[in-house]
């Protein structure tokens, strides 16, 4: 491949959407590639991907996210944390770096 594309580890997880792909290595990282309209890669720019890039994730915590699993559709991208760290879509506007979380025992 060419470019800066070294895979972290042994990829785990493929997904495909529309026009982007996910994959998933066993050291859970994420990587996609493809269009990037609609920011559907998750690299925080529309722009296309030939090979595959690592999907940096912004918590506010200081511990990296573990991913466990990976999935796409037509224009979205999703990925499952490990320690089962459930993201929503809503932050209070007293915490702005609060998520969602849900636990499971």
């Amino acid at each position: 491949m060419e470019g800066n594309t070294a895979l972290s580890g042994k990829v785990v997880a493929v997904a495909a959407g529309e026009a982007h792909s996910l994959i998933l290595t066993g050291d859970g990282r994420v990587y996609s590639w493809g269009r990037g309209m609609f920011g559907r890669l998750g690299t925080g720019s529309e722009v296309d991907e030939l090979f595959p890039v690592q999907v940096k994730f912004e918590t506010c915590e200081e511990k990296r996210l573990n991913f466990v699993g990976v999935a796409a559709g037509a224009y979205h991208s999703l990925a499952l944390a490990g320690f089962v760290h459930f993201s929503v879509l809503v932050e209070p506007s007293d915490a702005p770096c609060t998520l969602g979380m849900l636990e499971v025992l």
